[in-house]
């Protein structure tokens, strides 16, 4: 009896042997998503309904132009690194096979791969991807033992001008903390509110201090916290050894206002309006002043005892 490496060997040979990478036609129908080690899903999301249809009607008219990469499975399967859009894709339009090159890649390396193929080749991303994608390039250079300081040259290869290595550093840690974040805030955050920043410090509340931060929103229904609130809330948290109530962030998110005494009034009367009021004796503001306030004291010590005349 054939075995299924032996039959998979006389139908696409021995990949196990040099030639380690080879370009080749594969069914759609062996084709396996990108899983971790671990169970975990690929970090990047898969196209919307409109724009996959739009990439199947470009494959039904020109065919999947650049290839997919795989790499071999034990069970004879193969798993896809890059390409999870194009091989969907190639299913809406059709198509049986699909160009693949396969390579022999152990777990690192088709991590790494998949990140850095997504990085290049995506128009845009979403906090949320570029995350975990970071995160698991991280984990990924931590198993092969390589550097870890994930300067700009090992995470971001399409990095702009004028940022050093040492800022986009600083960002990818920024990004990597948004893991953090429980999946409905994390959501929030692709959506755009809060802002990156503010969702970073957002990612320092624990687990449950961020599910009463969303309850506080809804039930309350207030906005999600701009970067003041979100920086409040963060400090709060490290301040408490109990965690976060509804009520203190509610504080943070909704101040009750302090009630400040009323700035004293400032009244001003000429020298020439008291002309008549005052004897001619008093000739400087000061004796003016106190000759006004003993005038007044006696008006409030006359009226106070019933008699109207001073």
């Amino acid at each position: 009896m054939v075995s299924r490496a032996e039959e998979w060997a006389a139908a696409y040979g021995d990949l196990g042997r040099e030639p380690q990478t080879r370009l080749m036609q594969l069914p759609l129908t062996i084709l396996d998503p990108w899983q971790s080690a671990d169970g975990e899903r690929q970090p990047f999301k898969a196209y919307t309904d409109a724009k996959l249809q739009e990439l199947a009607e470009s494959i039904k008219q020109h065919g999947v132009i650049e290839a997919i990469c795989v790499r071999p499975k034990a069970d004879g399967r193969m798993e896809i690194i890059a390409g999870h859009n194009r091989v969907a894709a190639a299913r809406l339009a059709g198509l049986a096979t699909v160009p693949a090159v396969v390579q022999q890649l152990d777990d690192a390396q088709a991590a790494i791969m998949l990140v850095d193929s997504n990085l290049q080749h995506r128009e845009t991303l979403l906090p949320s991807e570029k995350a975990f994608a970071y995160k698991l390039r991280l984990e990924s250079m931590k198993r092969q033992g390589q550097r870890t300081d994930l300067t700009c040259g090992q995470i971001v290869h399409k990095s702009r001008d004028g940022v050093s290595d040492e800022e986009s550093g600083r960002q990818v840690q920024r990004y990597i903390r948004l893991t953090y974040l429980v999946p409905a805030l994390l959501d929030m955050v692709d959506s755009g509110k809060p802002g990156f920043a503010a969702a970073v410090d957002l990612s320092f509340l624990g687990q449950d201090e961020q599910t009463a931060l969303l309850e506080v929103m809804e039930q309350e229904h207030i906005k999600a916290p701009n970067g003041a609130q979100a920086k409040a809330l963060r400090r709060a948290s490290a301040d408490s050894t109990t965690g976060l109530t509804a009520e203190d962030i509610l504080q943070v998110l909704r101040p009750v206002p302090s009630r400040t005494p009323p700035k004293s009034k400032t009244i001003s009367v000429s020298r020439d309006e008291l002309t008549g009021y005052m004897p001619a004796t008093i000739t400087t503001d000061a004796e003016a002043l106190a000759y006004i306030k003993q005038a007044l004291a006696y008006w409030k010590e006359t009226h106070q005892g019933g008699c109207h005349d001073i």
